[in-house]
């Protein structure tokens, strides 16, 4: 069970909460970036994880420069399910990259989850942190349409053979968001 002092939003079917030092060893999360099928579309497992690593990575997080929080399914809150960032916040030009990860063998059947936590991750960005665009990318044949479709991103660009995957050198589309054009769906009770 999470520590409910560390539950920073509370959506429908999500809970998002502070990392702590128990999420690395209690969770999953060390494992999602060992595992090549959870890996296939990201930019890990290129080497192994360790529970070192993971600390040091969440130590990272302490910086005025990056925001991690863990996704609890409400359903099932033993433990985080994914995690979603913002990083290389710019608080001159007001702009952040978001990104995340969700474990999917326990997410698979209900994604849904997972965009609900960018869904509050986008809000805390453009009304919490006064952000005016919020970006990515990826190389997943799908996600570029879902973050379209869910929340009115726009693909600004690609760069060519960016990245370097499974023996192939992959497009990564980039896309942003701005804080005038974003779309925050309902998440009511049925998803």
């Amino acid at each position: 069970m999470i520590d409910e002092r560390l539950v920073f939003y509370e959506g429908t079917h999500v809970r998002m909460k502070v990392l702590s030092p128990q999420d690395v060893v209690e969770s999953d999360w060390v494992g999602w970036f060992n595992d090549e099928s959870m890996s296939a579309y990201n930019q890990h497992h290129y080497f192994p994880n360790t529970f070192e690593l993971q600390h040091e990575i969440l130590k990272s997080c302490t910086s005025t420069h990056k925001l991690q929080l863990g996704i609890v399914d409400r359903a099932n809150p033993d433990s985080i399910c994914g995690v979603v960032s913002l990083s290389d916040i710019d608080w001159i030009h007001r702009h952040a990259e978001i990104a995340g990860i969700q474990a999917t063998k326990h997410t698979k059947s209900n994604p849904a989850l997972f965009l609900e936590a960018w869904s509050i991750m986008l809000r805390h960005g453009f009304e919490q942190l006064g952000l005016n665009k919020i970006y990515g990318g990826t190389f997943h044949p799908h996600v570029t349409d879902a973050l379209v479709r869910v929340f009115n991103f726009e693909v600004e660009g690609v760069r060519r053979s960016q990245v370097y995957k499974n023996g192939l050198f992959r497009d990564v589309t980039l896309v942003a968001v701005f804080k005038d054009t974003v779309r925050y769906p309902d998440f009511g009770s049925e998803i």
